[in-house]
């Protein structure tokens, strides 16, 4: 299987990390302590730290290859519990490398999250909110929807907190479960690198998202008066 290079920009920006471009320099005066020490482990692990120095990356090559920078993350991990909170207070090292983005970048359109699970290729992957907070649910479907032309979906129970992040099934795609609905459910592998794209298409339309999740809440909040 050949290597997948993207820019680092590309790499940072799908596993959550706040930075500004600087001609060729990545900052990251925005970032927080605790990503800031993440990031340079990772750096350390993939050979190319002697490019980081006061918060500060200047890459000797432009790109890098998307498994090993994903290897890099999971392997600095910490702690294993989520932080909810501010934007960035986020502590990407206790998420799952494949869904640290989209809890990162659902926080910054207004849709801060509790819990989350990127599925470890075993299963759909998960998001949770706070009790309360039913609607965010509905609100990050209407996101998802809207980035990806009604491709992407999250999947919840009527005034749940909690759903799975999924891609709406093709004709030809649901014929052939049903088709294969006989064999072990544990056979099944579940593809985690859309939940990639999922975090950068949030952050790249991450404007057009926040004023959609605010529209959602005035008609919500006026709905419920």
């Amino acid at each position: 299987m050949m290597a997948k290079q993207m820019t680092w920009e590309r790499a940072l920006v799908r596993t959550g990390f706040l930075f500004e471009k600087e001609g060729d320099a990545l900052v990251f005066h925005y970032e927080n302590h605790q990503n800031l020490r993440l990031l340079e482990r990772m750096l350390q692990d993939l050979g190319v730290d002697d490019g980081w120095q006061m918060m500060r990356f200047v890459p000797r090559v432009p790109e890098v290859d998307e498994d090993a920078f994903l290897q890099a993350f999971h392997a600095n991990r910490r702690s294993r519990e989520d932080f909810p909170g501010e934007v960035d207070a986020i502590l990407l090292h206790s998420l799952d490398p494949y869904i640290a983005g989209i809890v990162r970048w659902c926080t910054a359109i207004g849709i801060p999250t509790a819990m989350s699970c990127d599925g470890h290729g075993r299963r759909n992957a998960s998001l949770f909110f706070h009790k309360g907070d039913e609607q965010y649910p509905v609100m990050l479907d209407a996101c998802l929807a809207l980035l990806s032309g009604g491709k992407w979906q999250f999947k919840y129970q009527y005034e749940s907190a909690a759903g799975h992040l999924m891609i709406r099934p093709s004709y030809s795609e649901l014929r052939e479960r049903h088709q294969e609905r006989g064999k072990l459910a544990r056979e099944r592998v579940y593809d985690q690198e859309w939940l990639l794209d999922v975090a950068e298409a949030m952050h790249d339309d991450q404007d057009v998202l926040s004023d959609l999740v605010r529209s959602m809440k005035k008609t919500m909040m006026q709905q419920s008066k």
